[in-house]
């Protein structure tokens, strides 16, 4: 096994596009559950690296770069060293960065559509430090501006990997808007041929449910969930999750952040973007208010 890839973040961002992208050629193998948290959990790393690869690789068969997509990897901050000490310096990374005011807001979106957050944004990003020091399910949850200082978290990663291994995506002009150029790039990055890839997906978008007690189903802990936790993999619960998903829920359009708060985070972001901008020698114009 030689695991040689990973594709670290950022959350509400493009991954699980680039990993549904990406899964279709026949060169790369990629976990069929997407998120392993191995590197960010510590009772899975406690686990061990064979325990690692019999539960998410066990389907390996030589391809020529081996990973996995988790967004939690580039916010978490013992993960660039956890992997370089278990798989090496060898590794190839990809970054995928949003403008961080929109994916704060989208973040928080997707913790209200999951019932987990109850509060209104401003006072959510108010209590933010508070409550991700609370325990390990606030950091991720709750982590709405935090996630968004870029520059910080590629740093981490720079400490352990050169910056030759990494490749930087820029959700707004690369992703969506020359999205075949950058596979194509993204190729080239992980030293394979050109494949019939079809690009032209819209992964994890946002969704309701007019049933909301199918949608409390699905992202609430309940008993019935519980149960059947201890008998069911994680695969088909994913499965299951998936066809919920298919049947009951609709895409929904997403609220917009008001001017206000979006000019007031802006102004927490300024220097990190200006930063990140000199780290990945990548223009960041489109971040910054028009009038600015």
């Amino acid at each position: 096994m030689n695991i040689n890839f990973y594709c670290v973040g950022a959350q509400k961002s493009g991954t699980t596009t680039i990993h549904d992208i990406l899964v279709q050629h026949p060169e790369i193998y990629l976990p069929k559950t997407k998120e392993a948290h191995f590197f960010n959990i510590d009772e899975k790393y406690k686990l061990g690296l064979d325990w690692y690869y019999d539960e998410f690789f066990r389907d390996y068969n030589a391809q020529k770069i081996c990973g996995s997509c988790n967004p939690e990897y580039l916010y978490f901050e013992d993960v660039p060293k956890r992997i370089f000490d278990t798989i090496g310096s060898h590794v190839k990374l990809v970054f995928i960065f949003r403008n961080p005011v929109d994916r704060a807001y989208s973040h928080y979106l997707m913790s209200k559509r999951r019932f987990i957050e109850e509060l209104p944004f401003i006072d959510a990003i108010a209590k933010e430090d508070e409550r991700i020091k609370q325990d390990y399910f606030s950091k991720p949850h709750y982590s709405y501006v935090s996630r968004g200082f870029y520059s910080q978290q590629v740093k981490r990663y720079l400490t352990y990997f050169p910056i030759e291994n990494m490749f930087f995506i820029r959700f707004e002009e690369d992703l969506i808007k020359n999205r075949m150029t950058t596979i194509d790039n993204l190729l080239d990055f992980l030293e394979l041929e050109k494949y019939h890839l079809d690009i032209n997906l819209k992964s994890n978008v946002a969704k309701s449910s007019k049933f909301k007690v199918i949608q409390r189903f699905i992202y609430k802990d309940n008993l019935i969930k519980s149960f059947f936790s201890l008998f069911v993999s994680q695969e088909l619960k994913n499965s299951i999750r998936k066809f919920l998903y298919k049947i009951f829920m609709k895409p929904m359009v997403e609220s917009k952040i008001d001017n206000n708060t979006r000019e007031y985070l802006y102004k927490k972001y300024i220097n990190d973007i200006e930063e990140l901008e000199s780290l990945i020698g990548k223009n960041l114009d489109s971040w910054r208010p028009q009038n600015t």
